[in-house]
C-alpha cells in the first residue's frame, strides 16, 4: 500500500447470513474498485445486543479466518473493526448475563443500562481478553470505534461519566468528598475556571489514556505488528474530555506507526461550502493533534450508506479533500452495516475505481504538515483547562472556540495551518476564540513581538481582559449583540475601492440570530498610529466603531461568538479587503487565491518544488486560476486527474501572480507541481 492511496472498506457480512455469497460478492467489488484493505465491521448497531461474549466474537472470527487466505491472495489486508468499546449508546439494550461490569452515569445521576464505564476494573478485564482474540487473529488493523470517548452515549446527558467508580476517583483527587452535583457546578462555573475542573479533566484525561493502554497491551501481547487504530470523533470535543492525543496514539500504537481515522463532517450530502467551513473545523484540526506523527485514514461515511444519503460526486469530493490532510488512505463506509454486504447495484466501485489514480498521483509527492507554509492558526488542545465560562449549565461550555480563522481564511482561499506552537517568529499567526489564556503574559508579548498576529472579537476581548490591551491599544471594549441595532453595516473608508465599489458596503447584520452568530467588539483605541481598513455604521450613517484595524504587529477583526454558521460574515469585499491587508502587512505572505470563493489552497515547500493543492468547494466552476504565491520556479506540472501522472500545464506569471490555464471544476481540486 505504500504507492497508493490506500482504500479500505468497511463491511459487514454476518456469520448466520448468506455469508459465503456476500464474501463473493465483496471480493468482485474490491477488485473492481481499487480496494486495498477489507475492514470487517463485527456486531454492528442494528444487530448488536451489547458487548459481545467470547463465544459470539469467536464465531466472527471463525467465518473470517475463512475468508482470510482469498482476501489475502486478491492482494489486500484484512483488518477488523469491533463495533462495541463501550458502547455507543443503550437503546434499548440492557448489560448481559455474566457482564456485571459497572455502566456510565450522567450529572444528574441517570444510569445507563448497556453502556459500559471505561474506569471499571472488570470490564477492563473483559476488553482485554475480547482484544486478545484479535490479537491472536493477527490482523492488520484492530480499530477502536469512536466509542472510545467519554461524551454522547445517549440516554445520558451530554458529557463525562459521574459513576461510583468516578466520583470516588474525583473525590480522591480533589481530596475531599465530592458529588456529581458538586462537580457539575465546579466544571462549569463562570469566571477563573474552578479546581473541580481540573480535577474533571485530569480524570477524565487518564481515563482514555489507561484504557487505551488496557487495549494496545491486549491486542500487542499477542501480535507485535497488528496496528492498533484509533477513530475519533469532533477535536473541540475531545477537549472536552482532557484527551491526551500523544499518550492515546502511543498506548494503542505499540511499536508500530499510529494509525488514526479523522471525523469528515458529512454523514450525508452536505452544501459543499458548508463542508468547507467544517472541514476545517473538525477534519484539520484532528489531523494537526496528531502532531503529524500518525498515518491518517480519514472517514468517508455515508449515513444511511445509499446514493439516496450521499451521491458519487460529493463522496469524491470528501476523498479530494483528505489530501490537504497529507492523508495515505481513506476508510471508505458506504454500504450498509446490516449483512446485506455490498450492494452492486449502487455503482460505488466506478467512482472509487476512477479517483483512485489521481489521489494516489498527489501521495506520490510525499507532502508532509511540516512542510505546510500559510497563516499559522493557534490552538491549544488543554483549552478547556483554561478557558472562561459564560456562566451556561452544560457541559459543553467548556468547549474551547479556536478554529474560526482556519475556516474564514480558507473559505476565501487564503493558505492557513494548524499549530500548538506559540513559539513561532517571522509569521503571520491567526488566534480566536480565548487561545491567550493558555499562555503566560512573557508568551504573549514574545508571540506578539516576533509576528504579525490577527484576532477575532473573541481574542481581542481575552486580550483586554488579562490585562494586555496595550499590545493593540485597546483602552476599552463592549460588547454589540448581532441585530441589536447599534451596528447594521460596514465600510470601506473614502478614496478606496473594492470589487470595484466606491467605499463598498457590507452587511453586518444575520439574518436571524437564531440562524447565524457573531456579535460585534466595539473597541475603544489609544492613540497610536493605526489603519482603519473599515468602519461600522448605523443605519443611519453615523458611525459605531472601527472594523477591520490594524495596529503595530495586530491586525483585529471584531466580530465574536462565531459558533455555527456566520453568512453575513463572507463576502468578496471582505475577501479583497482581508487579502489586500496581508499583502501590505504579513510576515511571510501566504499564497492566496484571487477571485474566487470556497476554493482552498495549500501550499508544501519540499526543497526547491513547491506543492499547490486547490480545492474547489462551491458549485461554480473557475476558468484560469490566479494564485498570489512567492516562488521563483520555472516550470509547472500538475497531477493528471486521470492516471495520476505529472503533466505540463500553461502558466502566466506577472510578479507573484501566477495563472494557471484550465477549468477548476466545481467539487474537485488541481493539484500543482512548481519547480
Amino acid at each position: 500500500m505504500e504507492n497508493t492511496f490506500t482504500y479500505s472498506l468497511r463491511i459487514c457480512i454476518s456469520p448466520d447470513f448468506h455469508a459465503e455469497e456476500k464474501f463473493r460478492q465483496l471480493l468482485e467489488f474490491c477488485q473492481e474498485a481499487g480496494i486495498d484493505d477489507v475492514m470487517f465491521i463485527l456486531n454492528p448497531e442494528e444487530i448488536n445486543m451489547g458487548h459481545p461474549t467470547a463465544q459470539e466474537t469467536e464465531k466472527w472470527l471463525a467465518m473470517l479466518a475463512g475468508f482470510r487466505p482469498e482476501v489475502e491472495k486478491a492482494g489486500m489486508t484484512i483488518s477488523v473493526n469491533p463495533w462495541t468499546t463501550l458502547l455507543h449508546t443503550d437503546r434499548g439494550r440492557s448489560a448481559r448475563e455474566g457482564h456485571d461490569f459497572g455502566r456510565m452515569e450522567d450529572y444528574e445521576g441517570k444510569r445507563a443500562q448497556a453502556v459500559a464505564c471505561p474506569l471499571d476494573g472488570k470490564f477492563q478485564r473483559y476488553l482485554a481478553s475480547i482484544y486478545e482474540m484479535f490479537g491472536r487473529f493477527g490482523f492488520y488493523a484492530v480499530w477502536v470505534e469512536d466509542d472510545f470517548r467519554l461524551h454522547n452515549h445517549m440516554p445520558l446527558k451530554w458529557g463525562g461519566c459521574f459513576c461510583p467508580t468516578h466520583l470516588a476517583d474525583f473525590s480522591k483527587r480533589a481530596g475531599r468528598r465530592v458529588c456529581a452535583a458538586d462537580m457539575f457546578e465546579g466544571i462549569t462555573a463562570p469566571g477563573e475556571p474552578d479546581p473541580l475542573r481540573k480535577v474533571w479533566l485530569d480524570a477524565a484525561r487518564d481515563t482514555m489514556v489507561d484504557l487505551a493502554d488496557v487495549i494496545g497491551k491486549a491486542v500487542h501481547d499477542q501480535s507485535a505488528s497488528s496496528r492498533v487504530g484509533l477513530m475519533s470523533s469532533a477535536p473541540e470535543v475531545h477537549c472536552i474530555e482532557g484527551r491526551d492525543w500523544d499518550a492515546v496514539l502511543d498506548n494503542l500504537s505499540g511499536d508500530t506507526r499510529p494509525l488514526c481515522r479523522p471525523h469528515l463532517p458529512a454523514y450525508w450530502e452536505a452544501v459543499p461550502r458548508r463542508y468547507a467551513l467544517e472541514f476545517q473545523r473538525y477534519s484539520r484540526l484532528s489531523a494537526a493533534m496528531t502532531r503529524g506523527r500518525a498515518e491518517l485514514w480519514p472517514e468517508l461515511d455515508n449515513l444511511p450508506h445509499t446514493t439516496f444519503s450521499k451521491s458519487h460526486r460529493f463522496a469524491r469530493l470528501e476523498m479530494e479533500s483528505t489530501l490537504s490532510l497529507c492523508a495515505e488512505g481513506i476508510t471508505i463506509n458506504i454500504f450498509d452495516m446490516i449483512g446485506n454486504g455490498v450492494n452492486a447495484a449502487q455503482n460505488n466501485e466506478e467512482f472509487l475505481a476512477e479517483t483512485k489514480p489521481y489521489l494516489s498521483g498527489v501521495k506520490k509527492l510525499e507532502c508532509r504538515p511540516e512542510q505546510e507554509e500559510g497563516v499559522t492558526v493557534l490552538y491549544s488542545s488543554r483549552s478547556a483547562y483554561t478557558l472562561h465560562t459564560d456562566g451556561r449549565r452544560a457541559m459543553d461550555a467548556i468547549q474551547p472556540w479556536e478554529t474560526f480563522w482556519a475556516e474564514y481564511l480558507s473559505a476565501y482561499g487564503i493558505a492557513c495551518r494548524y499549530s500548538d506552537d506559540y513559539t513561532v517568529k517571522g509569521q503571520t499567526v491567526a488566534v480566536s476564540g480565548q487561545y491567550f489564556r493558555n499562555l503566560t503574559e512573557e508568551q504573549i508579548r514574545d508571540l506578539f513581538a516576533h509576528n504579525l498576529v490577527l484576532m477575532e472579537g473573541e481574542a481581542a476581548r481575552t486580550l483586554f481582559d488579562m490585562g494586555l490591551g496595550d499590545l493593540a491599544d485597546i483602552e476599552n471594549v463592549e460588547w454589540y449583540p448581532l441585530n441589536g441595532g447599534r451596528h447594521c453595516y460596514e465600510q470601506a473608508p473614502e478614496g478606496t475601492y473594492y470589487q470595484g465599489l466606491p467605499e463598498a458596503r457590507i452587511t453586518a447584520q444575520g439574518i436571524s440570530e437564531d440562524v447565524e452568530t457573531g456579535d460585534y467588539l466595539h473597541i475603544i483605541y489609544g492613540t497610536r498610529e493605526k489603519e482603519v481598513y473599515s468602519v461600522l455604521r448605523r443605519a443611519d450613517g453615523e458611525k459605531a466603531g472601527e472594523g477591520l484595524t490594524g495596529v503595530g504587529h495586530a491586525v483585529v477583526f471584531p466580530y465574536g461568538h462565531m459558533r455555527d454558521q456566520y453568512n453575513f460574515l463572507l463576502s468578496p469585499v471582505r475577501q479583497e479587503m482581508l487579502q489586500s491587508v496581508l499583502e501590505s502587512r504579513a510576515h511571510c505572505m501566504p499564497a492566496m487565491v484571487r477571485g474566487c470563493q470556497y476554493v482552498t489552497v495549500n501550499t508544501f515547500v519540499q526543497g526547491d518544488r513547491r506543492i499547490l493543492l486547490l480545492t474547489n468547494y462551491s458549485t461554480d466552476d473557475f476558468e484560469d486560476v490566479t494564485v498570489t504565491v512567492e516562488c521563483g520556479a520555472k516550470e509547472v506540472y500538475e497531477i493528471d486527474r486521470n492516471t495520476g501522472e505529472e503533466v505540463t500545464v500553461k502558466f502566466k506569471r506577472e510578479g507573484s501572480r501566477w495563472t494557471f490555464a484550465g477549468k477548476l471544476e466545481h467539487m474537485t481540486s488541481r493539484c500543482f507541481v512548481l519547480k
